[in-house]
């Protein structure tokens, strides 16, 4: 399948969700940088991913998921994740939640996601009706794009649909939180501070 690009918009929508229903990965913006995905329970995905990304495979993968309920189809939620989840999702909040049995270890040993605050990703994730995996589209150890023109050929022309949303405007990476013993561990502190995830929790 040679690479399509389309604008922001309902065709570029369903060009994406076809993609990934058939085993294909996309480009596609979030509310933070472009990201690279495609079906997260498809192993051969999972690998597309790891190589055109060149990341290394001790390096897990997150994803996007269109809402709690879709969630809840592949983790278990404590009542303090559920807390986060509907204070700060959509938005760029990714938690990481203990798995089920259908989601593959290649992926991650946890289930690491976030209901995007962009309607576009979000979308895609809803009508593919699966988790979509989102890590950003650029090569390992490089910056992340913000534009399409600023991918890297390789990954662009190594897709099979590019969704360009035209020039993000440039966001920290999301806030990265797991939840243990009942209380909250930043991982990585991004557009939503510790002190409100604290907060939130009331710790």
């Amino acid at each position: 399948m040679s690479t399509r690009k389309y604008r922001e918009g309902e065709a570029g929508i369903e060009a994406a969700v076809n993609a990934v229903v058939a085993g294909g990965t996309i480009v596609y913006p979030t509310e933070t940088c472009y990201g690279i995905g495609g079906d997260a329970l498809d192993l051969d995905v999972i690998d597309k991913v790891y190589a055109l990304k060149q990341r290394p495979r001790e390096k897990k993968l997150t994803v996007i998921v269109g809402n709690l309920q879709m969630a809840e189809k592949y983790c278990y939620l404590s009542p303090e994740e559920r807390n986060l989840c509907e204070e700060f999702m959509p938005g760029p909040l990714t938690l990481v939640a203990n798995r089920k049995r259908n989601v593959p270890d290649a992926l991650n040993d946890r289930f690491v996601f976030r209901v995007p605050g962009n309607e576009t990703a979000r979308q895609i994730t809803l009508r593919a009706r699966t988790p979509v995996i989102a890590t950003s589209a650029n090569v390992s150890g490089q910056p992340s794009s913000y534009t399409v023109e600023s991918i890297d050929e390789d990954i662009l022309y190594g897709v099979d649909v590019v969704v360009d949303g035209g020039e993000l405007e440039e966001q920290p990476s999301s806030t990265i939180v797991e939840v243990t013993d009942h209380h909250a561990k930043i991982l990585r502190e991004g557009p939503i501070s510790g002190y409100s995830i604290h907060q939130a929790l009331n710790e």
